[in-house]
C-alpha cells in the first residue's frame, strides 16, 4: 500500500481523537428542540450512502433525537448529479442533510464532480468503514490469491463491479489491491454501478462480472445469506465478530477506510448547521447508535466544526498519488 494512503488512515485516527474532545466541548451548546430532517443519498438502494443514511435516521428516530420525513436517493453520475442540485438549487434542500463520504473528495479531484465539499456547508463525519472484494458463492475463486492470479493473467476476463463510478472509492480500492500485487492498472476492467446492491446483482447474474468491491456493511447480508462469499477486507486487523481475511494477512499490502458524513446545502444558516452537528454529535454517543455500528462494523470517527474542515483539505492532499495512476 503506498505510504500516502497510509498517512491518510493514520490522519483518520489521529483526527478522530481530537473530534472526540470537541464534540464533549459543544455538548449542550445548541437547543434542544427537536429538528424534522430529510436525507439526500447520491445513490441507488443498498449502496454504502444508503445503508448509512436510513442507518442514521431510523437511530435519530429511535433515540428521539429528530423526526425524519423522507429519504430521497437520487441517482446519477456517480452521485454527481444529486450533488450539484443540493450546490445550485439550495432552496429545495431546506432541512435536508445529505451523505456523503470519501468519493466526495475523489470526484471533485478527478473533475467527475464540477461541485465539491467547499460547495456545501459539512456538519459532521460519523463512521469510518472498510471495504471488501467478494465473489458468488459458487465461484471457482476460493481465495484472494486465485482471484489476484486470474486478473494478472486473464485481465480482459475478469471484470470486477463496484457501486461507486470510476476513479471514486471502490475503483480505487481496486486500484490498491492491483497495484499492491503487482498488476498493470491499466489492465482492470472495472464495472461502476449506482450503488452496491446493483453492483452485486451483475455479479450474481451470471454474466461477466467475476466480483464485487463494496463497503464490508453492504455485503454482509449477501455473504451471511449464503450469496457470496468475501475474499478479503481492507482493515489492518480482522474485524471483530467477522470470520473474513484482511488483505494484509494474505500477501497484499493494503489498509484502506472511507469516511461516511453529512453535509447541509450552501444555503443553511449558521445556526441551522450547528443544531444538526449537535443532533449528530449526540447521536454518537448513544448505545443505540454503538449497537447500529457494531451491526454494520463501523468504526466510530466524529469530526465537527474547524477540525472537519481541515480534515477533508487533508483528505484532497492525501488522494492524489493512487488517483493519477488509475488515470
Amino acid at each position: 500500500m503506498p505510504d500516502i494512503t497510509k498517512r491518510a488512515v493514520f490522519q483518520n485516527l489521529k483526527t478522530s481523537a481530537v473530534a472526540a474532545a470537541v464534540a464533549l466541548m459543544t455538548s449542550g451548546a445548541v437547543a434542544a428542540e427537536t429538528p424534522n430532517v430529510n436525507f439526500l443519498i447520491p445513490g441507488g438502494a443498498g449502496g454504502g450512502w444508503d445503508t448509512t443514511a436510513r442507518a442514521v435516521g431510523s437511530t435519530l428516530e429511535a433515540t428521539d433525537l429528530a423526526t425524519v420525513s423522507n429519504y430521497e436517493n437520487f441517482t446519477g453520475g456517480g452521485g454527481g448529479r444529486a450533488l450539484a442540485s443540493f450546490a445550485t438549487e439550495a432552496g429545495k434542500y431546506d432541512g435536508t442533510l445529505m451523505v456523503q463520504s470519501t468519493p466526495l473528495i475523489m470526484r471533485a479531484l478527478s473533475g467527475v464532480y464540477k461541485n465539491d465539499w467547499r460547495d456545501t456547508k459539512p456538519v459532521a463525519i460519523m463512521i469510518s468503514a472498510y471495504q471488501a472484494i467478494a465473489v458468488p458463492a459458487d465461484s471457482e475463486y476460493q481465495t484472494l490469491e486465485q482471484l489476484i492470479a486470474a486478473m494478472r493473467d486473464n485481465p480482459k476476463d475478469m471484470v470486477v463491479a463496484g457501486g461507486s463510478g470510476r476513479l471514486s472509492l471502490d475503483h480505487v480500492t481496486l486500484g490498491l489491491i492491483a497495484q499492491a500485487s503487482g498488476i498493470d492498472l491499466n489492465s482492470l476492467r472495472y464495472s461502476p454501478a449506482e450503488g452496491g446492491g446493483e453492483a452485486l446483482d451483475r455479479m450474481l447474474d451470471g454474466g461477466q462480472v467475476k466480483a464485487v468491491v463494496s463497503g464490508v456493511g453492504e455485503l454482509l447480508a449477501a455473504a451471511e445469506a449464503g450469496k457470496i462469499r468475501i475474499l478479503g477486507v481492507s482493515s489492518e486487523a480482522p474485524l471483530s465478530g467477522l470470520d473474513y481475511p484482511t488483505f494484509k494477512s494474505q500477501g497484499v499490502d493494503v489498509v484502506f477506510s472511507n469516511w461516511r458524513g453529512f453535509f447541509a446545502a450552501p444555503s443553511t444558516s449558521d445556526a441551522d448547521v450547528a443544531a444538526y452537528e449537535q443532533m449528530l454529535v449526540d447521536l454518537s454517543q448513544t448505545g443505540e447508535w454503538a449497537e447500529t455500528r457494531a451491526t454494520n462494523k463501523w468504526e466510530p470517527l466524529v469530526i465537527v466544526g474547524d477540525e472537519l474542515d481541515a480534515f477533508l483539505a487533508s483528505q484532497e492532499a492525501a488522494l492524489g498519488d493512487i488517483l493519477s495512476k488509475l488515470q
